[in-house]
């Protein structure tokens, strides 16, 4: 009877531990950025924060590429030029090695014929736009801006 007694009463500690860590837990938490939010707004109202925000949230992570439907809306429906750079530099590092830092532009000759038309129209529509990252890329690249 004593061992049932002492079974339960260690079990009800465990148990009252248990909440109490997971609730501190929950007070520590971080608070978690409003991705859901940022990605609505750019959706609904194309919003240059909002997007730049989500830039920013997944410029380090391993999902950067994440962005690339955004940055097409932006640069499509919103003439947006920083937009158009992105999309540039998204499709460069989606033929890097995962975990490069910066975009490699001499990738741009592994591209296949779709993909390099593909990405300077949007540096070209950058750089009309007069954004410096596309003007530079097209520079770089040896391709005139006025096509």
């Amino acid at each position: 009877m004593k061992i049932n007694y002492l079974k339960k009463a260690i079990m009800l500690f465990l148990f009252a531990l248990l909440i109490y860590c997971s609730k501190d837990k929950e007070q520590n938490k971080p608070k978690s950025i409003p991705i859901e939010k940022y990605k609505k707004e750019i959706l609904m109202n194309g919003s240059i924060n909002a997007y730049n925000q989500l830039t920013l949230y997944y410029l380090n992570s391993p999902f950067h590429n994440e962005t690339l439907p955004y940055s097409i809306l932006m640069a499509d429906k919103y003439n947006h030029g920083d937009a158009c750079h992105e999309i540039f530099v998204q499709i460069i590092g989606l033929k890097q090695a995962p975990g490069t830092q910066h975009y490699d532009i001499s990738i741009f000759n592994k591209l296949n014929k779709g993909e390099k038309e593909y990405v300077l129209f949007y540096l070209k529509k950058g750089a009309k736009l007069k954004n410096i990252g596309c003007i530079v890329a097209l520079r770089d690249l040896g391709i005139s801006d006025k096509d």
